[in-house]
């Protein structure tokens, strides 16, 4: 059979070198290859990590330039389907697990000043890409929310950036005051977050109302619930950007 040959996703299966706690029900995974093979990547990307029969996807914390480490952060999710609770419950040091990836749908573009915005867990993707902007000499600020101080991971490794990030634990500070964050459009300003879906539908309201178009870059911890389009259930079209190729939807998918 002719035809252009598929990429295969790389896949590994690496070993747990360390587990640490970084935050009341947070753990840390710094995950080891021995032989160096980790293919490279940027601020932004997440890893798949098979968890017996599930798959999940966790954002890639660590160094980019380190080939023989993936560094991951999971919350325990009360409400877990099971992702959250296998890591916390069967991940210990020496034990392996199958990785692929990296991949990005979240890469850090190039500007000369960033607004970063953290909800929870959301922290993660953001580290490496604050790293970046620091080394670059961009001009950035972090706001970084959370339930309580002690739910906030990463936050003495933060604070070597002083007065660059605020730290918003909510029984501290109270309600998040979206619009005092992006109070201040700047051209050329890229606002960059992750978090819990409240916080991005606040954030996209703003940004859309006040800031050029294209400033605002987010991830979401789940696809974005849309309503159904008007006139019923129709098939359409589904064009795949990465590889140009076209698929029919029924209506009942």
């Amino acid at each position: 059979m002719s035809g252009t040959p598929q990429l295969r996703e790389h896949e590994s299966e690496l070993v747990v070198e360390s587990v640490t706690t970084v935050a009341d029900g947070v753990v840390e995974l710094t995950l080891l290859d021995e032989d160096g093979g980790i293919p490279p990547w940027t601020p932004g990307a997440h890893v798949d990590l098979v968890l017996g029969d599930l798959v999940r996807q966790y954002s890639l914390c660590g160094d980019p330039l380190d080939t023989r480490r993936l560094v991951v952060a999971v919350l325990r999710e009360p409400e877990s389907r099971g992702g959250s609770a296998y890591v916390h419950d069967n991940l210990t040091v020496g034990a392996k697990v199958t990785v692929r990836g990296p991949r990005n749908h979240f890469p850090l573009v190039s500007a000369p000043r960033y607004v970063f915005v953290a909800g929870g867990i959301g922290i993660t993707p953001l580290l490496p890409m604050i790293r970046e902007a620091e080394a670059a000499g961009a001009d950035w600020h972090l706001y970084y929310r959370g339930r309580k101080r002690s739910g906030m991971a990463y936050v003495e490794r933060l604070a070597e950036y002083g007065d660059k990030v605020t730290l918003l634990p909510g029984d501290e500070t109270g309600p998040l005051d979206l619009a005092a964050v992006l109070a201040d459009p700047q051209e050329g300003t890229l606002v960059y977050t992750c978090g819990p879906e409240r916080l991005l539908l606040g954030l996209e309201e703003i940004c859309s109302a006040r800031w050029p178009a294209g400033a605002l870059h987010l991830e979401r911890f789940a696809a974005k619930e849309i309503e159904a389009p008007e006139g019923g259930e129709r098939s359409f079209e589904l064009e795949l950007a990465a590889t140009g190729v076209t698929l029919a939807v029924p209506p009942d998918r």
